[in-house]
């Protein structure tokens, strides 16, 4: 009865002996991530003319891109121009006749960004790109 015992105690001591070695050799080292290069940030002029509508009526930029907005005010009357999702960035009043700039940041991806003419929707903007942090996946 005591046969079974040696051989499993036999069996233990060189598994252990075995694991120990392998243990000590050499590991390779798994690949290291290669790092992300930054997208380059873009700047984008943007013309939106206005005599009650907006041309064009659909724009798009790409995320992360510094736009420079020109509203040249071809009406008959001042315009206030806004954009949903960046009212805090973007909002011009333009006399009749004139022209009125802003430069904002495109970090809202999307492609529903209402052009805004005295309130009223008049075109729409998108902004294209991930919903990612850049980098994650």
């Amino acid at each position: 009865m005591k046969r079974p015992y040696v051989w499993l105690f036999a069996g233990i001591l060189v598994l252990g002996v075995a694991l120990g070695t392998l243990s000590k050799l050499p590991r390779r080292d798994a690949p290291r991530p290669t790092p992300v290069e930054p997208v380059p940030k873009a700047e984008v002029s943007l013309q939106l003319v206005s005599d009650g509508a907006l041309l064009p009526e659909r724009s798009a930029v790409p995320k992360g891109s510094d736009v420079t907005l020109t509203v040249v005010n071809r009406g008959a009357s001042a315009r206030t121009i806004a954009l949903s999702g960046y009212e805090e960035h973007v909002h011009l009043a333009v006399p009749p006749g004139e022209s009125g700039s802003v430069t904002f940041r495109a970090d809202h991806p999307g492609d529903d960004f209402a052009w805004l003419v005295d309130g009223v929707p008049a075109g729409r903007l998108a902004v294209t790109g991930s919903h990612l942090v850049e980098g994650h996946q």
